[in-house]
């Protein structure tokens, strides 16, 4: 996939449980999740084309330790989930 298509962003990553991650967006400013912070991939939620059976991603948890914001329903501490961007 051409960078053009994707807004410069990558079309492919492998994705690993445990890998580090950044944050390229500013989702909570008031807890610090935001641009540039590091976590590592806790969990990957995928969708599945039924025509191609492709999977893509819709969304994963990272954990960023030393923040210690209010958990949402179903995450521990420092977990932050991170939902899936459309270019």
């Amino acid at each position: 996939m051409h960078s053009g298509q994707t807004a410069h962003r990558l079309g492919k990553i492998p994705l690993v449980l445990g890998m580090p991650v950044m944050i390229s967006q500013n989702f909570d400013v008031d807890g610090g999740v935001v641009n540039g912070t590091i976590g590592s991939l806790k969990s990957i939620r995928y969708r599945t084309d039924r025509s191609s059976g492709r999977r893509y991603l819709k969304s994963c948890v990272v954990s960023i330790p030393g923040l210690d914001g209010k958990a949402l329903t179903g995450l521990e501490c420092g977990d932050y989930p991170i939902m899936e961007d459309s270019v």
